[in-house]
């Protein structure tokens, strides 16, 4: 439930909350000073310690004048007619409006090749840190083993001369034997 409340301060530190919208709380925490303090100053029941109220100094250093607005700018004279120039002043404005336009061209192409560069250091910091990440994470053993990356052993008693594959019988002199070795007739 809000509360209306039931004086309204017209202070420094109230106008420099106003302004900056801060709450108690938060001008408290920057002057280092709890929130009870800034209502007691703002009530007008208490004042700042001097190192609080040098910080709220700098605060309100920062904040427009008070008073009236600023008055508005006085009005340009108009421009004179374009049609009262001379061959040489048509010429040179000519110019000048070509530079413009080449000035304005080259703005863009800049600004699209910063908005690529942008995107490359952003891809480029990201790949940096995946190498980071990944060096960290190859550079420390498991814990434990994995079963899917060690190799399976050997069963015991199988030794390690005896070959691991044997030929069928009804294979015979069809060239059974391993990948790459010589048919049984050719061997001789």
């Amino acid at each position: 439930m809000l509360r209306t409340p039931t004086s309204f301060s017209e202070g420094t530190a109230a106008y420099v909350r106003r302004h900056f919208a801060l709450s108690q709380v938060e001008l408290g925490r920057w002057l280092g000073v709890n929130s009870a303090q800034v209502q007691a100053v703002e009530a007008g029941r208490r004042n700042f310690s001097p190192q609080a109220e040098a910080r709220l100094r700098r605060l309100s250093d920062l904040l427009p004048p008070r008073g009236p607005a600023l008055p508005a700018p006085e009005a340009l004279p108009p421009l004179p007619p374009r049609g009262a120039r001379t061959a040489k002043e048509a010429r040179e404005a000519e110019l000048l409006r070509r530079r413009v336009r080449r000035c304005e061209h080259l703005a863009r192409q800049l600004a699209f090749q910063l908005e690529t560069l942008a995107l490359q250091d952003e891809a480029l910091l990201r790949r940096r840190q995946g190498v980071a990440a990944l060096r960290l994470a190859l550079a420390t053993p498991p814990l434990t083993p994995d079963p899917t990356t060690t190799r399976p052993r050997k069963k015991p008693g199988w030794p390690a001369s005896r070959p691991m594959w044997r030929p069928c019988p009804a294979a015979g002199a069809a060239g059974a034997g391993p990948p790459g070795a010589a048919p049984p007739a050719l061997a001789r």
